[in-house]
Order: structure tokens, then sequence, then C-alpha cells
């Protein structure tokens, strides 16, 4: 069966550095970058910002500045670069640091961001987000215990945060632990209920111990939240299949084709095969009731 997990990623907030000593041209360019900024003139405040670099190498606050607006207009690579001059200043500010390890994550340079992120947790050990967003990575570099414990953190520093026992869960499930895995579905479930992609990983996690019922009461919450949830109809036409609920597998997979649109066409293709085969042990198509003849006064 295919099923699929989400991996709901933290992102990390960006906040203003401390500043570092610049002075003259350099720091009047600055502040006329901070200007156009709040005026929402992203280009006019970019170009005042690189004017003051341009002045000034070591203005830790304009580099700090500019990667914020380069990665507002998504040139992840020049905001890399301002991150680093940044940090080269402003050497013991974690969010520059976490900021900068995201950069590097957005850019897929996973070593980097590792890095980066592990040095904003040296800073500051007990900022939940960013050891969130360190289990993130950790994951995506394949260090599954790693992630595990700098997850496990997280939801001790921040017990509410349902993306982090979301992330923690299938942290869990990769590690083969379940009952581990379903436990932090749960409680992400609990911190954020109308969240479909959370009573989906908990739908997965109770079909993984082959407890089907719990399955489903997690997948129906899932599509009523999220009707177009294509996954989730998916799970369910099989979970009423091992039920014996033929009925509702065939609307579960007619549904999952109706929403998927075929984007995924060996899992299309399934699904028709599945609902023949139930329609036909059924009897075939339910053919609707015969009209009742008006009687004639």
């Amino acid at each position: 069966m295919r099923i699929l997990a989400r991996f709901a990623f933290v992102a990390v907030t960006l906040f203003a550095a401390a500043p570092a000593l610049a002075g003259g041209d350099a720091d009047a360019k600055y502040k006329q970058g901070l200007a156009y900024k709040q005026q929402g003139k992203v280009d006019e405040a970019i170009a005042s910002l690189e004017a003051a670099v341009a002045s000034d190498a070591k203005h830790g606050m304009a580099w700090a500045s500019l990667g914020h607006l380069y990665k507002q207009k998504g040139d992840v690579p020049k905001a890399i670069a301002a991150y680093e001059a940044a940090t080269g200043v402003i050497t013991k500010d974690k969010v520059l640091w976490a900021n900068l390890g995201m950069a590097y994550y957005r850019n897929n340079q996973i070593e980097q961001s590792v890095a980066a992120l592990e040095k904003a947790c040296r800073l500051d050990p007990k900022d939940a987000e960013i050891r969130g967003n360190l289990g993130t990575v950790l994951r995506k570099k394949g260090d599954n215990e790693g992630a595990i414990k700098q997850l496990e953190m997280a939801t001790k520093l921040k017990p509410d945060e349902a993306n982090y026992w979301n992330n923690l869960g299938v942290a869990y499930r990769a590690a083969k632990r379940d009952d581990d895995a379903i436990g932090a579905y749960k409680k992400a479930t609990e911190a954020s209920p109308n969240d479909p992609g959370f009573h989906f990983n908990l739908g997965v996690a109770y079909r993984r111990k082959e407890l089907y019922e719990e399955a489903v009461v997690e997948y129906e919450k899932a599509v009523g939240l999220d009707p177009t949830h294509a996954d989730a109809w998916y799970d369910l036409g099989y979970m009423y299949k091992e039920l014996h609920y033929a009925d509702k597998a065939i609307q579960a997979f007619d549904k999952y084709l109706e929403v998927s649109g075929n984007k995924d066409a060996t899992a299309s293709k399934t699904a028709k095969e599945e609902r023949d085969a139930l329609e036909a042990a059924n009897g075939g198509p339910k053919k609707a009731p015969p009209k009742k003849k008006k009687k004639s006064k």
C-alpha cells in the first residue's frame, strides 16, 4: 500500500540582530535602507543596504538586513552570503546563526546547515524553535537518532507546539518506534485538532499497528477537514476493505480517483482495480430503484 507521511518543516522566525559599530556614509545608507524596507520598497532598500556594506564591509546590521531581504526575494545564495558576512561580524547572535542555518538548508547545504544551527543551539540551548529546526535538518541528513534527541527537547521546551510533536512522530516512525509515534501524533492532533495532515499521520501510525478501526477514525477526520486529501481517501479505501465495509471502500476509492487528478498513475490504477473488484464481488454496480408510476386518476 502506498502510504505517505507529511514531514512538516518549522520555519525559523527572522529578527534583527545586535548592532555592529559603523559610521559615516555606511550608517546613513543603512538607515535609509531600513526606511525603504518599512515602506515596502524592497528593491530600494536592497540598493541602499548594498551601498552601506560597500562603504563598510563590517556593517553587521546591514548584512543581516540584506540577508532578510534577499530571502524575501527568493535569492537564497545571496541571502547565505549576507548572513555569512553578518555572522562574521556579529558572532554571538543566535538568530543570525539560525537564519544562516535555514538558508543553507533551503540551498540543500545540509552539513553547513547543521553546523550553523548547532552554533545557534550552543548560544541558546533553551530555544525550542532552533532545536525543532535542527531536528528537521538532521532528519534530512539521515541522522534520525539525532533528530529524535533535538525534537524531544523541543517538545519539552514548548509542549504546545504541534509541529514539533508531528516531526517527532515522523522520526519515531522512521525508527520503527510505532507506539511512540502514535503518542507523538496524538499530541500533535491535541495541540492542533484542525490540521488534517496530523490526523492523517496518526492514521498511518495506527494502520502500521493494524489498529484499523482507530486508523479509520483519524482518516475520516482528515477528509472531513480537507475533502481533497487524496492520500487519506486512498488509505480509507483499504481500511474499509480490511473491515469488510465494501460500500464505504468503493466510495473512498471513487473519491480518491475524483480528487487525485491522476497525479499518481500507478496509485490511480490500483485504486480503480480495487474498487472494481469490490464492486464485482458485491454483485456489480448498484442500480437505481425503478421510479414508481403515477396512478392515473
